[in-house]
């Protein structure tokens, strides 16, 4: 396998490395982006927005997807039903505050596909190419598709689908390795990300950027993504929640976690970021409290934690909460040290808000509400 640390071009545009962070619904505000992208993340997106909502409420979706200075390299993911819902979000997008444009056609989240959007453009291949086709008509910077293998196990069409938007003029694909109907629990399906990357390598040719997702969490399932799927790039999603250090360990091919007085430095650093970002102090901590979770995971003594971090009502009690527990550990305890498997590699212990987020609150696009509700 080739080093991820090398420069990546996406239609003529060119980053500096092949590991992408994932635009993650409720999560991939400006303070977690830059704390991401200072860790080593090539490039980041904005979370998911509706193209009708661009369209209709353009004032507020810019509110919601407002870029910081300090961040180098910004892509914006974008769903629609149609072609003729695409081509007008993407041309007010087009305002010279992002680099690449993202279609998601695979966010499995049951009010995203009731509209046509996300998953639902996986059964329609043809639609999918004509958005990818209106979308590279309205704006010049590269625009890119994000897919699953297809709907259900019975109906996998990745090789018609990669064939199909990589045709179409996508300057990269990213293929997440799992059917819209498959939860977490589903191992990912590297042949069939596999299968989707040699059609779409027949279909567009080499200078087509071809990205695996799914179950990235650590240098070695980076590895195995991109030896067995043949895939130029990954992108991170849940391996990146709490855990920015796997940016550094996929660079280097090697896990690299934090000590705790590391540990806290980041945290109190995304912290000042995020109090800066959102200027109520009790939304702001309300905001927050997702990350203390994914934070507190591998270290002992995390899970009385828990409780207490859940509820904190300011970022100035997040703080000190943080500071107190990184000072009841030893200056030398590394994350994850005390079990016998990779950083980040969660267990049903582990506490995981997102799934939540996505599942149980059906939350799929760019919204206000702290708590999810549309």
């Amino acid at each position: 396998m080739e080093s991820l640390d090398r420069p990546l071009t996406i239609g003529g545009w060119q980053i500096p490395n092949r590991v992408l962070l994932a635009p993650l619904a409720g999560v991939s505000d400006p303070p977690f982006r830059r704390i991401c992208q200072e860790f080593g993340a090539g490039l980041t997106y904005v979370e998911m927005l509706s193209s009708r909502a661009v369209v209709v409420s353009p004032a507020r979706t810019a509110k919601l997807a407002s870029r910081h200075e300090g961040e180098p390299r910004l892509g914006v993911q974008i769903t629609g039903a149609s072609a003729e819902e695409i081509g007008p979000a993407v041309a007010i997008l087009d305002d010279g505050r992002y680099d690449t444009f993202d279609l998601n056609m695979g966010c499995p989240v049951r009010k995203i596909v009731g509209k046509g959007w996300g998953a639902a453009l996986l059964k329609e291949p043809e639609r999918a190419a004509a958005m990818v086709a209106r979308a590279r008509e309205s704006t010049a910077k590269p625009v890119t598709v994000k897919v699953r293998l297809g709907w259900a196990r019975d109906s996998v069409n990745v090789r018609e689908l990669a064939a199909a938007v990589s045709g179409a003029g996508a300057c990269m694909l990213t293929i997440h390795g799992r059917t819209r109907e498959d939860g977490y629990a589903v191992r990912v399906d590297y042949g069939g990300i596999r299968a989707g990357v040699e059609a779409a390598r027949a279909s567009a040719g080499s200078s087509l950027a071809l990205t695996g997702n799914g179950d990235v969490l650590d240098a070695a399932s980076a590895r195995r993504m991109a030896e067995e799927t043949g895939c130029d790039a990954v992108m991170v999603s849940r391996g990146a929640l709490g855990n920015p250090w796997i940016f550094p360990g996929l660079l280097a091919g090697e896990d690299m976690p934090p000590t705790i007085g590391e540990w806290r430095d980041t945290l109190l650093r995304h912290l000042d970021y995020h109090q800066a970002h959102y200027p109520d102090a009790h939304r702001a901590a309300i905001l927050f409290r997702k990350h203390l979770l994914w934070y507190l995971n591998g270290f002992p003594g995390a899970r009385r934690m828990r409780a207490s971090c859940g509820v904190v009502e300011s970022i100035d009690e997040a703080r000190r909460r943080v500071v107190e527990f990184a000072d009841s550990l030893p200056p030398a305890q590394v994350r994850y040290q005390d079990r016998p498997r990779s950083m980040t590699r969660r267990t049903q212990s582990d506490m995981d808000p997102k799934t939540a987020m996505d599942r149980i609150l059906d939350r799929g696009i760019a919204q206000e509400d702290p708590e999810g509700r549309p």
